[in-house]
């Protein structure tokens, strides 16, 4: 098919969007002639017509910072570009990413609040054995569709929850995104994917590979082994995980690759659960702190409180409890 690009309405000229293939981010938007776009077509790489300038010029010409052409694709009306393309490095004049970052406006919090609500209304709370070493007699554990994904979870909830990690931790500086594998998969694939970072999954089943690291874990309500596959001597890492409440599994991990020269820079959770005093452990036995989204708070009559980690806003719930200890 014939496609037809408009470039009267703008005396000679469309506007293109150059959005990230990877990762989805829009990285610019400027304009082509019909020779930017015989040269973007011709080389691979993005060329633009400079309407202050009057002249051609190709991106990342100067800095290095090119945009390797994917797929172009024309709107309905073929008068505007979207352009697929890898980056280079950043896009922006400024060093950023992405050209767009001066927000003008934002309902996303009050979004975020009413669908993590949503979410929690139909949370199940279960009373399970605590195999934690403290004296504890159970476990509080709390199903839920933004962790557990039962029933699964509204996708803008993870998106938005997504948004969120990317804007508190150092990902531009990691080599890649770590895993124990469990809960925290659907949220961490989203992180690594929407970052660009490859994503290593600490696996629970041993696949007897060259560099394995094998470290045994407790939580509050599980043991286990877990394997470690797909990292180097001096990567960086972002360690993700769904959870943390006693912190067992974050300070295992932790401390199996330290002394393998995996340097991590961050460590997130998408909840925490103060009560089980995880995060203080975590702290004092590896020197990371864990960044966490939000805040729950569970209590034996079925009382649930959920707060915004940066002390925004919070909301309580009474949700059902079910003794589900002595069950395989």
């Amino acid at each position: 098919m014939e496609i037809r690009l408009n470039f009267g309405k703008m005396n000679g000229l469309v506007p293109a969007v150059v959005q990230d293939i990877t990762t989805g981010m829009i990285r610019m938007i400027g304009f082509v002639n019909r020779e930017a776009l015989n040269l973007t077509l011709s080389t691979g790489l993005v060329h633009f017509y400079s309407r202050t300038r009057r002249e051609i010029w190709m991106k990342g010409k100067t800095s290095g910072n090119i945009l390797k052409v994917v797929d172009i694709v024309a709107d309905c009306d073929g008068d505007c570009l979207l352009i697929k393309a890898i980056p280079m490095g950043p896009t922006c004049h400024t060093g950023a990413p992405s050209c767009f970052y001066n927000t003008l406006y934002s309902g996303r919090e009050e979004l975020f609040r009413k669908l993590v609500e949503e979410a929690f209304k139909q949370s199940v709370i279960q009373i399970r054995e605590y195999v934690g070493e403290d004296s504890r007699k159970y476990y509080l554990y709390i199903v839920n569709p933004f962790t557990d994904n039962i029933p699964p979870p509204n996708p803008l909830l993870v998106s938005l929850t997504v948004d969120k990690v990317l804007s508190t931790v150092k990902m531009e500086k990691a080599d890649k995104v770590v895993v124990p594998e469990a809960l925290g998969l659907p949220f961490a694939s989203t992180i690594a994917l929407r970052a660009g970072k490859p994503l290593a999954v600490v696996r629970k089943r041993r696949y007897q590979l060259p560099g394995e690291i094998a470290v045994e874990y407790t939580s509050g309500y599980e043991r286990g082994v877990y394997y470690i596959y797909g990292l180097e001597k001096g990567e960086k890492v972002v360690l993700v995980d769904d959870a943390i409440s006693t912190g067992g599994t974050l300070i295992a991990v932790i401390k199996a690759l330290k002394p393998h020269g995996v340097e991590i820079l961050d460590a997130v959770s998408v909840i925490s659960k103060p009560q089980y005093g995880g995060e203080e452990k975590v702290l004092a036995e590896t020197g990371i702190m864990v960044k966490s989204v939000l805040k729950v708070f569970v209590e034996e009559n079925g009382r649930l409180r959920v707060e915004d980690s940066e002390g925004k806003w919070r909301f309580e719930l009474i949700r059902p409890i079910l003794d589900a200890r002595g069950s395989s």
